[in-house]
């Protein structure tokens, strides 16, 4: 018997892999013998092995971080039956596995030619020989093995179904993260509080996201980041005067942050959108977009990319260099106004991109309400793009 391994999801869709070993262990590192490569993020160095015993195979996961999965459940050692779908690392490579058996397997049964008398025993004529008894018995486990395959088929579709959408665009949130994480941009601003007479009162800093919309240098984010005072009312009757945008890339210091310019503004503080702009040539776009509110339900899974708390966690991790957090949550509700999602964003998630399953953009992380840290309010990526209309349409004239 040989056993086999389709890639349902990712990069290696449609492949088959075929394995005679009476063990095959499975990760990331090449010394294994399904090797996924670096690209399989969710997936551990030896995440797991498949193992031979007699006609069962059994599949053992080798602590791996982020788990093992058959048919939606989290095991640590299970049997296989063919057909399972196995999920290495939750949201990561999704695999069919199956079992064929050898040529001279699937012929034994017509090659011996099984009579029996009344009694039970085998009839004198042609007389069976000494295994055929045992061949009987690989009849049965042969017809019971169908049958599982046929259940196991079932029961993979409904695990389908229930672990990916019916959307064949749609991926996993490792994929949504490497196709848009090169774009999202840490954004800090300084201005200065003016009284009614022009003195200046205070200075003050911001820091926040944004997210690179095309290969001009355009960056979308909040109005409220770059003109703070219009939305605190800790500043009645100030108004306000920005000093200094620095924008830094992912995977650049704190150091290199270059300067940034306001390119449009929403019309007023209700349509919470800033447009900047950028001279920084390499500078990576976002995946795409879905500005169309009709295509975001409740209940679909969106994913946040940003920067949680500004520079404060990177200092606190040690990190030498400025890279974005990912994070996840729902839709809860669809607004007039705004979406409204169940995932916590913190200070430094404002401006960033939320995104769909398929890795496009449908709208801007704004606000949390208050003490309720679980909701969070997205602007629709619509009011962003129809400040840039005239952007798009020539970018589109240039694919």
């Amino acid at each position: 018997m040989h056993v086999t391994f389709t890639h349902l999801i990712g990069p290696n869709k449609g492949e088959r892999l075929r394995f005679d070993e009476a063990r095959i262990s499975i990760g990331r590192a090449p010394d294994n013998a399904l090797c996924l490569g670096d690209r399989a993020r969710r997936v551990s160095s030896h995440h797991a092995e498949v193992i031979r015993r007699g006609d069962q195979y059994l599949l053992r996961d080798l602590g791996s971080t982020n788990g093992t999965m058959i048919n939606g459940r989290r095991v640590v050692v299970s049997e296989l039956d063919p057909d399972d779908l196995i999920e290495l690392g939750a949201g990561g490579p999704l695999l069919r596995f199956g079992v064929e058996l050898d040529s001279t397997e699937d012929q034994a049964e017509t090659i011996v030619e099984r009579r029996r008398d009344p009694s039970g025993s085998f009839a004198k004529k042609g007389d069976s020989p000494p295994h055929a008894h045992g061949l009987r018995n690989n009849s049965v486990l042969l017809v019971a093995l169908v049958a599982a395959m046929l259940v196991g088929a079932v029961g993979g579709i409904v695990a389908a179904s229930r672990l990916r959408a019916m959307d064949p665009e749609r991926v996993n949130i490792t994929e949504v993260a490497e196709e848009n994480a090169g774009a999202v941009v840490f954004i800090r601003t300084e201005f200065e509080l003016l009284d009614s007479n022009g003195q200046v009162t205070a200075t003050e800093a911001r820091t926040g996201s944004g997210f690179v919309a095309f290969d001009g240098g355009l960056i979308i984010t909040n109005r409220h980041l770059v003109r703070d005072w219009e939305y605190n009312s800790s500043t009645p009757g100030l108004t306000g005067r920005i000093t200094k945008i620095e924008i830094t890339l992912p995977h650049q210091k704190s150091g290199d942050a270059m300067p940034a310019e306001i390119y449009k503004l929403g019309a007023n503080s209700a349509t919470d959108v800033a447009i900047l702009t950028l001279n920084a040539r390499g500078a990576t776009p976002v995946h795409g977009f879905d500005s169309d509110i009709e295509h975001t339900s409740q209940g679909d899974e969106v994913v946040v990319i940003g920067y949680p708390l500004g520079l404060d966690l990177l200092h606190k991790t040690n990190d030498v260099t400025v890279d974005p957090s990912v994070s996840s949550g729902i839709v809860s509700r669809v607004g007039h106004d705004y979406i409204q999602l169940n995932l916590r964003a913190y200070r430094g998630n404002s401006g960033g991109p939320v995104l769909n399953r398929r890795g496009e953009v449908i709208g801007i992380l704004t606000a949390k309400l208050g003490d309720a840290q679980d909701i969070t309010l997205c602007t629709p990526i619509g009011a962003a793009l129809a400040l840039i209309s005239s952007e798009i349409q020539s970018s589109n004239g240039r694919r």
